[in-house]
């Protein structure tokens, strides 16, 4: 007696990194160094956060991630989060 079942497949392992998230905190983050600069603390609360979560997300999808247009996703992401963080220091060296 056989009973077998076709079910789909599960993925346990680790998820992929995606480069339009990083893409989507870099851009998210000019926003929310600049508009959010005269709310208390400046945008480096809501700003710095969000670049450095784009920078990181950035790197570990350009690692992981095959595929020359995501690549350039990635590198256009972690591009604009550093010219957000540095943004930022020129404000608060300004300031």
């Amino acid at each position: 007696m056989e009973s077998t079942v076709k079910r789909p497949a599960v993925d346990v392992g680790p998820h992929r990194a995606k480069p339009g998230l990083a893409l989507l905190l870099a851009v998210l983050s000019i926003p929310g160094s600049t508009l959010a600069w005269d709310l208390p603390a400046g945008g480096l609360w809501i700003g710095l956060p969000l670049a450095i979560v784009a920078i990181v997300l950035g790197i570990r999808a350009r690692r992981e991630v095959a595929g020359e247009a995501r690549s350039r996703i990635a590198i256009v992401a972690i591009v604009i989060a550093v010219l957000a963080i540095g943004q930022m220091v020129l404000f608060v060296a300004l300031s």
